[in-house]
């Protein structure tokens, strides 16, 4: 595969404040992936470099899918339960300093209880590397909508204890902004199943390219669940419908939580997460897609809730 060129040549716009808060910020942590790195002292230009240390792959291809290389998901947060020995069971994504966004039904864990730490800056679970900051949870905030057993409002965020260093392979991804979702294909991440008869998740974190399904092959799908507890109005605008219809992609248990993605043009070197995985049939099966709640249509709630 090929990386993207060491620096796209963009301008930062001045702030407007006909912006959303989010796209604010979207643009202040991007910056975080230029850093200063020390010229040797024997070269006649010894000091200070501004690099680039973006480590997006520009075409990304879990299951079916294939290991996340060093930095290419500054933003995955894998999420652990319990006190003593903490069981990882669910992915997030880091949208501040402070706040991992999430599902909402991975805020308690049936064996271990609630969510009550945080990683962030690994991409394996046994060899976390030098990156790898860990937070209590403070706080879990789950969407006022969401009702259980509905798999509707599927969304929450995660208050840190403690505030995340940002650095050039810890920073927050961008939410997106766009009701309409014009790109055919999306990234999906996370620590989850690499096969469905797998008995435990991914030690390393792996990504896998999925389709957008349209809506209405979507609801044929998902339409023997109408009218259930879980989806008595069936698929609704305020989830994303995505997969592999032959099979062999996909997203699955313990990657609940963890981000549906598609890399910005600009700011450089940059995600926007547009779903959350919630929830599917099965995994990576033929004409078996996946549901994610749809980040946009609760920009309000999370705007307010992290930059009040």
């Amino acid at each position: 595969m090929k990386t993207l060129g060491l620096i796209w040549l963009i301008h930062f716009l001045p702030l407007s404040s006909s912006e959303r808060i989010s796209q604010q910020k979207c643009k202040e942590y991007a910056k975080l992936v230029y850093a200063d790195e020390d010229v040797p002292v024997l070269r006649l230009d010894a000091g200070t470099n501004t690099v680039s240390k973006c480590g997006i792959i520009e075409t990304p291809l879990i299951v079916g899918g294939t290991k996340a290389k060093p930095m290419e998901f500054p933003h995955m947060a894998v999420i652990g339960f319990g006190k003593d020995e903490i069981s990882w069971q669910c992915g997030g994504t880091l949208i501040s300093d402070n706040f991992v966004l999430t599902a909402a039904h991975c805020m308690d864990s049936r064996d271990k209880g609630p969510a009550t730490k945080v990683q962030v800056g690994l991409i394996n679970l046994k060899s976390p590397g030098p990156f790898m900051q860990e937070r209590n949870v403070k706080e879990r905030l789950t969407h006022p909508d969401y009702k259980v057993p509905l798999r509707y409002n599927d969304i929450a965020l995660l208050k840190l204890e403690k505030s995340v260093e940002l650095t050039a392979e810890v920073r927050p991804a961008c939410l997106e902004v766009e009701e309409k979702l014009l790109d055919k294909m999306f990234i999906a991440s996370g620590f989850g199943k690499t096969a469905y008869e797998a008995e435990a998740g991914s030690e390393d974190l792996m990504k896998v390219t999925l389709d957008r399904i349209q809506t209405e092959e979507c609801r044929e799908k998902f339409k023997g669940e109408v009218g259930s507890k879980a989806m008595p109005d069936g698929l609704r605008d305020t989830m994303i419908c995505a997969g592999v219809m032959e099979g062999g992609k996909d997203t699955c248990q313990g990657d609940s939580g963890g981000p549906l993605q598609r890399v910005l043009r600009e700011p450089y070197c940059t995600y926007s997460v547009l779903g959350i995985t919630s929830f599917g049939k099965f995994c990576a099966f033929k004409n078996s897609p996946a549901i994610y709640t749809k980040v946009s249509s609760y920009l309000d709630w999370i705007e307010k809730t992290v930059w009040p």
